[in-house]
């Protein structure tokens, strides 16, 4: 039988020491403010599990466009930024935390439902999920500046808020790569 070690044992109240369970909501909380280090978070700018069907139906809705005409037919479909949300239209830090959370949910369920596709497609999807939900994300596209082995030379493709990617690793554009365009392009 296992028994726990001495640090993990509370004096007198038996075996272990059991803390009252915490629910998934206050660990999402209490992750966020270790995440953000201090950092505020407002009320309006994380996205409610309720608005997520929407966001995914315009994932597909990008999705569907995209493969039936290309780029060139997902790209007049991309939504403006949702001006209700003025304050996910920031480029801040905290705005960028929830842009990415929303992000990871956005593709995994797109990927649920629609299994998982090339990197311009998804990028074009999270895109267009984000920007209906108020983030002014954007699609980048990019060429590698380190040569493959097998000689390939394959773009990439990612969502991002700024100079943010909003998948993938956080911090920095996926390593190896030049920025060379940007979607939705200004004026």
């Amino acid at each position: 039988m296992f028994s726990a070690p001495p640090a993990f044992r509370s004096a007198g109240r038996g075996p272990a020491a059991r803390s009252p369970r915490e629910t998934p909501r206050e660990l999402r909380r209490r992750l966020v403010r270790s995440a953000l280090a201090g950092v505020t978070v407002p009320a309006e700018v994380p996205v409610r599990g309720r608005e997520l069907p929407r966001a995914v139906a315009d994932y597909l809705r990008i999705g569907r466009a995209f493969r039936a005409g290309g780029l060139a037919a997902a790209l007049p479909l991309l939504p403006p930024v949702d001006p209700r949300r003025p304050r996910r239209a920031l480029r801040d830090e905290a705005t960028a935390f929830c842009a990415r959370a929303a992000a990871w949910q956005i593709q995994g369920l797109a990927r649920t439902v629609a299994g998982a596709h090339l990197c311009l497609h998804e990028s074009l999807g999270v895109c267009a999920a984000l920007r209906g939900l108020g983030f002014d994300a954007e699609v980048v596209i990019g060429y590698p500046v380190i040569e493959h082995s097998d000689g390939s030379e394959e773009l990439h493709a990612w969502p991002a808020l700024g100079d943010l990617p909003l998948v993938g690793r956080g911090g920095e554009r996926p390593l190896g790569y030049v920025e060379l365009l940007r979607y939705p392009q200004e004026g």
